[in-house]
């Protein structure tokens, strides 16, 4: 018992840095796009000659603008988030020493994405603003995995199966949702950037979200004893329903009919926003349920 006690302060600090990288780091860089106020200040790493944990917000709001005190509050997110990975590599060297490399990877990949957002800032390119929107997806896996195999009850990778066995084709549906899902991730992170076309993201979406159903069907139907992997499978078809429903209203309140049914223009700009932002959002839970998903059908 006291191993396990010992073994799950990794897994909680795992998932605390998971949690503030989705509701902070994303969310708030969800709002920055969608507000375009990625280039509120062309400075890195100091902002107008201030550090970047000066609490200035209103100051900074008044001087240049509110897009600015949320650029300025995304930069904070990303040093938390940082910290946060620093915290799980140095309780991986004191208590999960297996899981060093892990912790250290998740680091690196969290390190070079901050580096992706000052080149952005500093090259202001419309492909840097892409490659560091599509860089906190490969974050997020990464930090899953961690989750996943800090977790003292994780019992390791099952052996490879037959790809026509129903592990195999679980497995099979379940990498092959997941890789469309990334590539529709990349899609609509340049349908936001404004380089993409909403066709692309849109038949990217159906097909991704129709092959993790199959995935989800499959682990439902096949697999009624692996509770763990029943609750990965409803976690995807849930959050599929909702992304479906939530990407409708925001194409609805963007490009469809009820673009124009808002005749205030703050009150046009806050709903597109927060339907963007939250559709950006519910994207990147859905990368870490369908990861999740993949580990569960490997789990021995």
């Amino acid at each position: 018992m006291s191993q396990i006690n010992a073994s799950r302060a990794l897994h909680l600090w795992a998932i605390t840095t998971l949690a503030m990288t989705i509701v902070l780091t994303v969310g708030l860089g969800g709002v920055v796009t969608s507000t375009e106020t990625g280039m509120a200040y062309p400075t890195w790493p100091n902002i107008n000659a201030q550090g970047l944990f000066n609490f200035f917000y209103g100051s900074l709001a008044e001087d240049y603008g509110t897009g600015s005190a949320l650029e300025h509050t995304h930069r904070q997110a990303g040093a938390l988030v940082g910290m946060l990975a620093i915290g799980c590599l140095i309780v991986a060297l004191c208590r999960r020493k297996e899981l060093v490399r892990m912790s250290a990877l998740v680091l690196a990949l969290i390190t070079t994405q901050g580096a992706l957002g000052a080149f952005r800032v500093l090259g202001n390119t419309q492909s840097g603003a892409i490659i560091h929107a599509v860089g906190a997806q490969v974050v997020i896996v990464a930090l899953v995995v961690l989750v996943k195999r800090s977790n003292p009850q994780w019992t390791g990778f099952a052996p490879s199966a037959n790809s026509h066995s129903p592990e195999g084709r679980l497995r099979f549906w379940a990498d092959f949702g997941l890789v469309l899902l990334f590539f529709n991730l990349l899609a609509a992170a340049s349908l936001r950037h404004k380089a993409g076309a909403f066709s692309g993201h849109l038949v990217l979406a159906l097909t991704a979200s129709f092959v993790l159903f199959v995935a989800s069907f499959r682990a439902m139907h096949d697999f009624h004893d692996r509770k763990r992997l029943i609750r990965a499978a409803r976690g995807v078809n849930h959050t599929i329903g909702l992304q479906l429903g939530l990407g409708l209203a925001t194409w609805a309140f963007l490009f469809g009919p009820l673009a124009e049914q808002l005749a205030d223009e703050r009150t046009r700009f806050l709903v597109q926003t927060g339907l963007a932002s939250s559709h950006l959002v519910l994207g990147v839970v859905l990368m870490a349920a369908a990861t999740n998903l993949s580990l569960e059908s490997r789990r021995a």
